[in-house]
């Protein structure tokens, strides 16, 4: 619901700010006095473009869910600016929540009652149907969702397979050599143990030759020997420990020998290099190596448990079969209201001044997200073939037409109409007066009229004024409350006694609706 809208410097109205009624809110004014302008900043509000001038600002505060929303937007340096309860938004947020909440139908505004969709929202609306229609639109999109899965799953079937066989040489690759990062560590480690003890005994081995092989240590010390055994034997016992040095000498050398199995380090040399030659396959590190593994590996069971064609088709098959239950269900509600949708419409009509319209809803086979069939509003003035609404009506039509749809099935919290009432006088005009007010208890209706019935009707009645600031026409709207019987009067013809007298027994005759 629309309860205030501000607005400066939009177009020829300077600091307006008006307070709307829940129920019917009527505008009137003298021809030229720009009553639209009020329809046209909401106009602007929800987005339209046009040259407005620097400092143009609208404001509407809004009742929506229980929640009072504030939307604003300003012309600064020449562009627009959109706010939402004080924080900037944009046109696209703006447009959307106004169009949700705001319906403004003006007599050359065609767009809405002629679109399929808005025409097939009322209709269901009108049918209860919506639920139904809901349920409907959610499988049908299911169902399409499901079908694409089936389409890509089958399309991908070989590059699936493909890829899965890749995903499995790779990980046996890997796993062939039998190691993780921590048993890789210690691999590495053994390696090096074994590598320094075959170090070790190369020392030992080497030492031991010089002393034990042909031309060693130990032939040369014989000869030695024979060459001291010259000297005296007194002399002889300063040589005596030659001997035993250099045989504990070898046996020291013997005691650091390490025994090793050769066959284990040409086994770990051999597997040492097959780490290696992956790393230069992969360019990477064994523990990256690894990691790079460990998510092939998910990959691979992510490909293995997806589910099978036949449980995908078995899933369609059952959807599919539930979607046509909702077509029937559908289809049955929209038929069981037809007669009683177009005779209501058909008697708002009439009640309008459109005696002679024709009026029929027309289902054609469209099978989609919305049912089996389309629905669309087929109509004429006088009682000819009833052609598109777009086709054959005219502005007033229009107008009239939507009335009468919204007083079945109300599309929106507030209803804005600009002259509803072309066209129409005397006791049509009271009719339809009427049924503005009786559609006001369910919805907020903001009426621009030159209808005095109309007015009468108002729960809150506002007029505008035009005044000259010296070369510059300006435009005031302000609520009527004292003058409001003479206004009356004045739509009526022009201020007399006697019109005076006739717009009490309207105010009386209507407003008590």
């Amino acid at each position: 619901m629309l309860t205030r809208l501000s607005l400066e410097n939009f177009l020829f109205l300077r600091d307006t700010e008006l307070y709307f009624h829940k129920g019917l809110n009527a505008i009137t004014g003298e021809t030229g006095t720009g009553k639209s302008l009020t329809v046209s900043s909401l106009l602007f509000l929800i987005g339209a473009e046009g040259n407005y001038p620097e400092g143009t600002s609208v404001e509407a505060e809004l009742i929506h869910k229980d929640e009072e929303l504030i939307v604003r937007r300003e012309v600064r340096r020449g562009k627009s600016r959109y706010f939402l309860n004080g924080r900037g938004s944009t046109k696209s947020v703006i447009s959307e929540l106004l169009s949700s909440n705001l319906l403004l139908q003006g007599q050359n505004d065609r767009i809405k009652i002629t679109r399929l969709d808005f025409q097939r929202d009322i209709y269901d609306r009108f049918a209860k149907a919506m639920d139904i229609r809901r349920e409907c639109e959610e499988l049908y999109q299911r169902v399409v969702s499901l079908e694409k899965e089936i389409a890509d799953w089958n399309s991908k079937r070989l590059e699936r397979e493909i890829r899965v066989r890749v995903l499995q040489e790779g990980i046996e690759e890997f796993e062939a050599l039998g190691l993780t990062p921590h048993s890789y560590r210690e691999l590495k480690n053994r390696l090096e143990e074994l590598s320094k003890a075959e170090r070790i005994n190369q020392v030992v081995a080497q030492s031991l030759s010089l002393l034990i092989e042909e031309g060693g240590i130990f032939e040369k010390l014989r000869a030695l020997k024979k060459l001291l055994s010259q000297l005296p034997e007194d002399m002889l016992k300063n040589f005596s420990l030659l001997d035993d040095t250099l045989g504990e000498l070898e046996r020291k050398l013997r005691s650091l020998w390490v025994s090793y199995d050769q066959k284990e380090i040409d086994q770990l040399n051999e597997k040492l290099y097959s780490v290696q030659t992956l790393e230069r396959k992969y360019r990477k590190s064994f523990e990256h190596i690894y990691e790079h593994v460990q998510a092939l590996k998910e990959e691979l069971e992510s490909l293995r448990s997806e589910e099978s064609i036949e449980t995908l088709e078995e899933e369609l098959k059952t959807l599919r079969g539930r979607l046509e239950e909702v077509y029937g269900a559908l289809t049955n509600r929209r038929l069981s209201v037809k007669g009683e949708f177009e005779g209501r419409v058909r008697e708002y009509l009439r009640d309008m001044g459109l005696e002679r319209a024709s009026f029929k809803v027309s289902f054609e086979q469209r099978e989609g997200r919305y049912g089996r069939e389309s629905v669309r509003f087929l109509f004429s003035s006088y009682r000819g073939e009833e052609r598109d609404i777009g086709q054959v009506a005219s502005g007033g039509e229009i107008s009239r037409l939507s009335l009468a749809l919204f007083m079945l099935s109300p599309p929106a919290e507030t209803y804005v109409l600009d002259e509803v009432d072309a066209g129409i006088s005397g006791h049509t005009s009271i009719k339809l007066a009427r049924l503005l007010k009786e559609l006001s208890k369910s919805t907020q209706l903001i009426v621009v009229t030159h209808s005095p019935a109309i007015a009468s009707a108002a729960d809150r009645h506002f007029i505008t004024v035009r005044e000259n600031l010296g070369d510059v026409p300006v435009i005031r709207v302000e609520e009527l409350k004292d003058g409001r019987l003479e206004e009356i009067a004045r739509l009526m013809g022009v201020v007399s006694e006697e019109t005076l007298r006739g717009a009490q027994r309207l105010m009386q005759e209507v407003g008590s609706v």
